[in-house]
């Protein structure tokens, strides 16, 4: 009896032993550094309407402060307005709202990536413009126009972007990616990215060329071989196409003939998310489809903070993304679909942090440029990504718990020592209003406690490859870009030469004042002279 007894406690304990052992293992999180995926280029937002009024506000620093201290953004995304109707003047006027952040970054030691998209809002009036009435497809919209050979005014439109890029690099901000064209899809439907009806047509290019449209291919390379012409090597690199979501066969319906005739043009994929399926599939099939290609998605706005927070975490598992880029980086309030909400055009208006200003911090402030997404092996609830410096030095571990149950996890490094660690946590409540954000969460120990419906970063110091060499890059200044300090403390040239010329004026009115003056004395010694001689 005694032994049965023995032996049915020996059983017990090596059930309960081996369902520890099963437990642990479920909660094991395995990153393997000899597995890498895509290279990430960095994390940012637009600074279109409304960002200018935050250059202007009393506490503009502080708003800078907020994002490229604390989310130290690097990606800056800016909006074409050569000949774009009265905003025009703030091209010729150096673009100063543009300057304010592009300097703020490069103040605080960020090395900001500058890209520029057009809207295709020119000025209707321009002489490469035409207007299409009534398509094969019954939208109507504008175009290029024909010469006179009946060709598409491709070149015109190419000039028209270089200039477009003289206006960015006499503002002294270098442009380092160019977009032709904003949801390209959209322009010749006279909807918006949410399918509201718009008053004002857009500018379309279609996937080819036929009567009623040019097409988007040969409006790209011309683009890019005038920009080849005009700066050399110092050229802005073109995007393409910038659809309004990411599907694989229209992407491939513009890029392809891209690729097909002129490959080099093309240096990134980029694409919004708005319509688009956000599941695995679809973004795993845009990534395969795009195979060899750096893919960004450079506009999306979304007021379920967490809910954006596992599509951030998707778009970097399952699309490879390179950058991911927020729509407004400042705007009035709107339902907190913006990053930093701005009160008004006012200098004192107030101005504050919204919720997805915290979710892109998990991301941005910790994984950065350079740093390649390494495998994770793991069967939670909770979907996780591990990136890592080049030297290795460095690991950022996000993890997003998209469910309603708490979970525990336990890093493998492989065997690798953690020198340091640190958790911020962001946990959602029962409204936006109570949710909280980027927690001082302690070390990293042995387990870690994620919470449901949360988000949580691991920031981690490791032991640098003893082999790694750092690539020599040669610092090259852009002879295009100029210097906003040289130009009179940033006034704008109708400006200067106003000065210019009253200085000019005052100038001749001292020196005729000298001359008269001179005169005058002369003939007043002269007669002083004449009277002692007649004494």
């Amino acid at each position: 009896m005694k032994k049965f007894a023995a032996l049915f406690l020996g059983l017990i304990m090596a059930a309960s032993l081996g369902l520890n052992v099963f437990a642990a293992e479920e909660d094991t999180v395995k990153v393997d550094f000899s597995k890498t995926y895509q290279t990430i280029d960095g994390f940012g937002a637009s600074y279109t309407w409304y960002g200018d009024w935050l250059a202007t506000n009393v506490n503009a620093e502080q708003g800078f402060d907020w994002i490229f201290n604390d989310a130290e953004f690097n990606i800056l995304r800016f909006r074409d307005l050569n000949h774009v109707g009265e905003e025009y003047q703030n091209a010729l006027n150096g673009y100063p709202a543009y300057y304010a952040y592009y300097k703020a970054a490069v103040d605080r030691g960020v090395k900001p990536i500058v890209m520029v998209t057009s809207w295709g809002q020119y000025d209707r009036d321009l002489p490469w413009v035409a207007y299409t009435e009534k398509s094969d497809n019954g939208f109507s919209y504008f175009t290029l126009a024909k010469d006179e050979n009946g060709e598409y005014m491709y070149d015109e439109l190419a000039d028209f972007c270089v200039e477009s890029i003289k206006l960015f690099f006499d503002a002294g901000i270098p442009v380092d990616y160019f977009s032709i064209s904003n949801e390209i899809e959209l322009q010749e439907r006279h909807v918006d990215e949410q399918g509201n009806q718009r008053s004002d047509a857009g500018f379309f290019f279609g996937q080819e060329e036929n009567e009623y449209h040019c097409a988007y291919w040969k409006a790209h390379i011309a683009v890019y071989e005038a920009f080849k012409e005009a700066f050399g090597e110092y050229a802005p690199k073109l995007l393409g196409a910038e659809t309004m979501a990411g599907y694989p066969d229209l992407l491939k319906g513009y890029l392809d003939p891209v690729i097909e005739n002129c490959p080099e043009s093309l240096e990134v994929v980029a694409h919004h998310l708005y319509g688009m399926d956000l599941g695995e599939g679809n973004m795993t099939a845009v990534k395969n489809a795009m195979e060899g290609y750096r893919i960004w998605e450079t506009e999306w706005y979304n007021s379920d903070f967490f809910g954006h927070a596992e599509v951030v975490m998707d778009e970097l598992i399952y699309e490879n993304v390179s950058a991911y880029l927020y729509w407004n980086g400042v705007w009035i309030a709107d339902l907190g679909n913006c990053l930093i909400e701005i009160g008004g055009a006012n200098e004192n208006a107030t101005i504050q942090r919204i919720g997805n200003h915290y979710i892109m911090m998990h991301y941005s402030k910790f994984i950065k440029n350079g740093y390649q997404r390494v495998d994770v092996q793991e069967n939670l609830n909770s979907k996780v990504a591990a990136f890592k410096s080049p030297d290795g030095s460095k690991l950022a571990v996000v993890v997003m718990n998209p469910s309603e149950k708490d979970e525990y996890m336990t890093l493998d490094l492989g065997g690798k020592t953690i020198l340091d660690s640190a958790c911020w946590l962001s946990t959602e409540g029962e409204n936006r209003f109570s949710n909280d954000y980027m927690m001082d969460n302690g070390k990293y120990e042995d387990e870690l406690f994620i919470p449901a419906r949360s988000l949580m970063t691991i920031d981690i110091d490791l032991e640098a490859d003893p082999n790694y060499v750092a690539p020599v890059v040669e610092e090259k200044v852009n002879p295009f870009v100029k210097d906003p300090s040289a130009k009179s403390a940033g006034l704008s040239t109708p400006v200067i030469i106003a000065i210019a010329c009253a200085g000019a004026a005052v100038v001749a009115a001292i020196i005729l004042t000298v001359v008269i003056t001179s005169k005058r004395t002369k003939k007043i010694a002269k007669a002083e002279e004449n009277e002692n001689k007649g004494e």
